[in-house]
């Protein structure tokens, strides 16, 4: 098992009134010893941008078969699966089985991603992840978190649609969280011929 090499201390105050969430609350975050800055802001990208009370992050990184944000309700069951970057198709399709009812998204924080989960569908006939929500997390804005990276960051999220309004540490930062048809571009990639 690996273990963290730090661990972040993130206290977020999120506005997002599209979904009736006003909440303030503190998250610490473990940094994986394989993973980027990056990576790790997207996490937290993707835990504000879905953020409902009780949501955490699983295992993830630390246990390949856990999504990185999930949340059960008292009994156990599944309501809730994210994955953040490009899931294996035999985890995505594991989840999709065993907890039907739960809501599903997938956040890419790189435009590669896209194309690469579209060369996965390769050769399906139906639109099997039809209930899965899709997101693309700009990367500029992930390469403008990283020089603001510190051990115990304050940020303000507003979300308006899709659009983030981040403060971070009185740093004003916005970009958008954009929702993708993924089957949509699924079809095209396959118009065009592209391959990952």
């Amino acid at each position: 098992m690996s273990f963290a090499t730090a661990f972040y201390n993130f206290t977020i105050e999120l506005n997002h009134s599209d979904r009736g969430v006003f909440e303030r609350f503190r998250v610490k975050v473990p940094l994986h010893p394989m993973e980027s800055l990056h990576h790790l802001h997207a996490r937290m990208l993707a835990f504000v941008h879905c953020y409902r009370p009780g949501q955490a992050f699983s295992g993830g990184l630390f246990d390949p078969k856990d999504p990185t944000i999930w949340s059960r309700d008292i009994t156990g069951e599944l309501l809730l699966w994210v994955q953040v970057g490009c899931p294996e198709r035999r985890k995505l399709e594991h989840s999709l089985r065993a907890a039907p009812k739960a809501e599903h998204r997938i956040y890419f924080y790189g435009p590669e991603q896209v194309p690469e989960f579209c060369h996965m569908l390769r050769g399906s006939r139906s639109n099997w992840v039809e209930g899965i929500q899709f997101y693309l997390i700009n990367s500029e804005l992930l390469d403008e978190l990283l020089p603001l990276s510190r051990s115990s960051p304050e940020w303000q999220a507003t979300f308006v649609d899709n659009r983030l309004y981040l403060s971070v540490d009185s740093r004003e930062l916005e970009s958008e969280i954009t929702a993708i048809d993924i089957w949509s571009a699924y079809q095209l990639s396959l118009e065009n011929g592209a391959t990952p």
